[in-house]
């Protein structure tokens, strides 16, 4: 019998988790069976058998994809040396060229919700979220050390996640909502626009 090769395995791999995330989108986690995943992606129940063992293993793989997604972003924006503002304004758009990502988007939304009830899905989630934390943290530490700005770094990088999570969120509600003038807002914001709108003006008395 001939070898499979990795990039065979890699894309029955997607193969099943595309056909995953286009079933839980539509009925939800606990209204879809495995045989409703199996019968999505056109294989035989052995052969998705042989990459993932139950439901649970599917979702969880799901999940994480996009946290590695954010965590891949912030990592290589650190390594180009890149301003925080200019970061958060490129994930959103970064996060769009997941495949089938409105599914993935509401899938998400959904998984929060599982990994309240789900401990091994939670800490596999927080995992993947400390992660892309710590290089939130790591490039905050740098603009500090650069300015005279003293913030909490590791307070603000929760911060920064939230800001994310909020546009998976709202995304997920709404899948016209644009990541371009998302992500633009979002630098404003951390880069202090709002606050430079006029001279200052005198405080009453």
């Amino acid at each position: 019998m001939p070898k499979v090769s990795e990039d065979h395995r890699a894309a029955r791999r997607q193969q099943i988790l595309a056909a995953a995330a286009t079933r839980f989108a539509r009925e939800g986690f606990h209204r879809t069976s495995m045989q409703d995943v199996v019968d999505e992606s056109g294989m035989s129940f052995g052969a998705v058998y042989r990459y993932f063992r139950t439901k649970n293993d599917i979702v969880m793989a799901i999940s994480l994809e996009a946290i590695s997604m954010i965590e891949t972003v912030v990592r290589d924006s650190v390594q180009a040396g890149r301003p925080v503002a200019d970061l958060m304004a490129a994930l959103p758009r970064a996060l769009l060229t997941l495949e089938q990502i409105d599914e993935r988007m509401r899938l998400a939304v959904q998984a929060w919700g599982e990994a309240l009830r789900d401990q091994a899905l939670a800490e596999r989630m927080q995992s993947g979220l400390r992660r892309a934390r710590a290089a939130l943290k790591e490039t905050i530490d740098v603009s500090c050390a650069d300015s005279d700005v003293h913030i909490d770094a590791e307070a603000a990088s929760q911060v920064l996640i939230s800001i994310i999570q909020g546009f998976i969120l709202q995304r997920a509600w709404d899948p016209h909502l644009d990541a371009d003038s998302y992500g633009q807002a979002a630098q404003a914001l951390i880069a202090g626009a709002l606050d430079r709108t006029g001279p200052e003006q005198p405080t009453p008395r």
